[in-house]
């Protein structure tokens, strides 16, 4: 039964109903069979991007690694719910040959696209990104750098350090605030003396991370 249904999704995937369309994108993506997989990568071309929105969630939600290129491509669409999307589907299927697309994405003009880059690239975990989360540490949205920061503590790098003591200065206390939990999560007992320091800081958050951060590092030591 449900293979004679996915099979005329499959077909209304072709569908000139734009609507159609995009119903049966988003039923597979439900339903999450593979053999869906060539089809809604299909569909990443379609004309219409709420369908190609549907067919980049639908693809991520299956999680099959045959979609990244595709995916890949997807990241540079015209429409930035698209890019966004594909990077969600990158960062869930967890494929390392994703990074490079993912750290380009991190330049995006759209600033939820580049926080969700750097989100993805922490659900994946590989070291290599971590210069160019560095880099993203001086973007211009207080929210791109705090996930940079999250990430880099994900990440665990300890080249990282340098730069995230440097951001203990940062403007936001929430961009601070997980600085110090991230310098805690590394375990670099170089950042020792930064965190002392941050204890005098004038957010109460803020002292409370750099604390509980100490007490780690002490942990580790």
């Amino acid at each position: 039964m449900v293979e004679s249904e996915i099979q005329r999704l499959i077909k209304v995937l072709k569908d000139t109903d734009k609507d159609m369309r995009l119903y049966a994108a988003r039923t597979l993506g439900e339903i999450g069979d593979l053999v869906a997989v060539p089809y809604l990568i299909e569909a990443l071309k379609d004309k219409d991007e709420e369908v190609r929105r549907a067919a980049t969630w639908a693809l991520g939600e299956i999680g099959d690694s045959a979609a990244v290129p595709y995916l890949v491509k997807a990241v540079k669409d015209n429409d930035w719910w698209v890019r966004w999307m594909a990077i969600g589907a990158l960062g869930k299927i967890g494929d390392r040959t994703a990074v490079p697309a993912l750290i380009e994405a991190l330049k995006d003009r759209d600033k939820d696209v580049r926080v969700y880059a750097a989100q993805a690239l922490g659900n994946i975990g590989d070291p290599a990104a971590a210069p160019a989360l560095i880099k993203a540490l001086n973007d211009k949205d207080l929210w791109v750098r705090w996930m940079a920061v999250n990430t880099l503590g994900k990440i665990g790098d300890r080249t990282a350090v340098p730069a995230l003591i440097e951001t203990l200065k940062d403007e936001a206390q929430l961009v601070r605030e997980e600085v110090a939990k991230a310098l805690g999560s590394i375990g670099d007992q170089s950042a020792v003396p930064a965190l002392a320091e941050t204890l005098k800081n004038n957010s109460e958050y803020v002292r409370e991370a750099a604390a509980t951060a100490l007490k780690k590092l002490e942990g580790k030591a």
